[in-house]
């Protein structure tokens, strides 16, 4: 395994897009994360987004990178209009079903784009989000100036990526230190860690993001955290196979989400960023 350094961002970035086109990706992640238990916390966490938010009802919000729609499916439903952007085709169709399925067609438009290069108008949404896509994307810095760029003034970037300084992925590390990783290829990088994995589908990289470090390249874009909540605590429960082992694991995911509030700790980290204006 080849890791990208600055002369092979564009290359890698390529080759990551030939992966992510397949379906085969996107439904394994389905498979292991759109689960009701799942659905009901994320159906929470997009409330408390909502109300924090200030957008008005009928608010133009971009969904950049947006898989199957799921999200676009949840603003919609709370009176967003949406217009729903993703780069693989594939995954446009399954997101086209989903919409369908929710008869939401006159709520979301549907979209082929690549976050590096949007074809949008500067300024043209009220508020863009960009909900676990980031980590796929090695030129990151591009994709966040892209997410600058099509926001009003004023309005609001909501970007949720993994912490590589939370409890679980500081466990998993010790874990690997001491001989039980799963032997992937890391590569530690000012972003964050990158994970390049071979899969069935081809080269991926997932990233752990320094959170420092994401929230003052935003700054050097034009957008200001507004607020740092926590995501789901953990995502051990795509792990265990007990039911109710991972029923425990998604009420310790709701009640951190709820009631302690800290994200520093948690793997998901949601940042509330505002465009300056």
């Amino acid at each position: 395994m080849v890791h990208p350094d600055a002369g092979h961002r564009r290359a890698s970035s390529e080759l990551l897009e030939a992966t992510l086109r397949k379906p085969d990706v996107h439904r394994r992640w389905e498979e292991r994360f759109r689960t009701a238990a799942n659905a009901r916390f994320y159906d929470v966490a997009f409330d408390q987004l909502l109300r924090i938010s200030g957008l008005p009802p009928d608010a133009l919000v971009l969904d950049a990178g947006c898989g199957i729609a799921d999200y676009a499916v949840r603003l919609a439903k709370r009176g967003m209009r949406v217009v729903a952007v993703d780069f693989s085709e594939s995954v446009l169709a399954m997101a086209r079903e989903n919409v369908q399925r929710n008869s939401l067609g006159d709520r979301i438009t549907l979209q082929r784009e690549n976050i590096l290069s949007l074809r949008f108008d500067d300024e043209s949404f009220d508020a863009v989000l960009c909900w676990g896509v980031l980590m796929h994307i090695v030129e990151v810095e591009r994709a966040i100036a892209e997410l600058a760029r099509v926001v009003r003034r004023g309005g609001l970037v909501v970007v949720s990526e993994t912490n590589m300084f939370s409890c679980e992925s500081l466990a998993v590390r010790l874990l690997k230190r001491f001989g039980r990783g799963n032997g992937d290829h890391v590569k530690a990088t000012p972003a964050g860690l990158e994970h390049w994995d071979a899969t069935a589908a081809g080269t991926l990289v997932t990233r752990e993001a320094d959170i420092g470090w994401l929230t003052r390249t935003c700054e050097q874009a034009g957008l200001t955290l507004q607020r740092r909540m926590p995501g789901q605590f953990t995502e051990l429960y795509t792990r265990a196979s007990a039911p109710y082992v991972q029923r425990l694991i998604h009420g310790f995911n709701h009640f951190w989400f709820k009631y302690v509030g800290l994200a520093r700790l948690a793997l998901g980290n949601i940042l509330v960023l505002r465009r300056q204006g």
